[in-house]
């Protein structure tokens, strides 16, 4: 049996959410295998579903062969089985907010921006006599549902994170900031959102970034440029 076997593998996608996983591996200081893709066309490839049907990354390969998908269930498991001196658990003690954080990030701000990144592409894509109707389909709908609710999420986040250093208390990152740094990147870094009329977020991501094992993880990685619009 190869040493391998013995550990998990990440299946780790570029530009994804697969770069939390990684930070929070090198957090952790796991022994891990890492299987990396890149996305062709800027598509996930289709060797992704060799591993699990819905063919998405992260994927975590345990050594018993289970898969477990989900970004915030992947980090669950990774801190349920690795973090056994509680350093990256929640010091506030309340799961039930610590998982409606996680939602803020996993469902809320990524379902909007997720629209955000289609119309955006659709126009983009289109053929030029039909780009200035759908340009003007997509402003009215960012104006009127999908900018508002992001700004919503985003002075939620503002509001929890005021007087703190990490979502959830202490002195270390939780499954919320490891959540939560991906999808407030996913609003920044394509220029939807300025992370400056959030000072308590900006200090927060600057906390996340300035991490050695962040740092590590973009080494280790193959790429993490979320800035989709701007490669169409």
């Amino acid at each position: 049996m190869s040493d391998n076997n013995l550990k998990p593998t990440l299946i780790h996608l570029e530009n994804s959410c697969s770069q939390s996983v990684l930070w929070l591996l090198e957090e952790l200081k796991v022994d891990y295998a890492i299987r990396k893709f890149a996305r062709p066309s800027g598509q996930a490839p289709p060797e992704l579903k060799d591993t699990h049907p819905q063919g998405k990354s992260p994927q975590l390969i345990l050594p018993d062969g289970r898969v477990i998908t989900q970004l915030s269930a992947i980090l669950l498991y990774i801190l349920s089985t690795y973090d056994s001196e509680n350093r990256f658990h929640s010091v506030d003690h309340d799961p039930v907010r610590e998982e409606q954080l996680v939602c803020i990030g996993a469902c809320d701000l990524s379902s909007k921006l997720g629209s955000k990144f289609m119309f955006d592409g659709l126009t983009a894509l289109s053929p030029f006599f039909i780009r200035p109707i759908l340009s003007l389909v997509r402003n009215k709908i960012n104006t009127l549902v999908l900018d508002p609710d992001v700004e919503a999420a985003m002075g939620v986040l503002e509001n929890e994170i005021k007087g703190r250093q990490w979502f959830m208390g202490g002195d270390e990152p939780s499954r919320a900031d490891f959540v939560l740094h991906f999808n407030v990147d996913l609003a920044v870094q394509p220029n939807y959102v300025k992370l400056e009329k959030y000072p308590a977020l900006q200090e927060w991501m600057a906390r996340c970034n300035a991490r050695e094992a962040w740092k590590t993880s973009l080494k280790v990685g193959n790429g993490y440029d979320l800035d989709f619009p701007s490669k169409w």
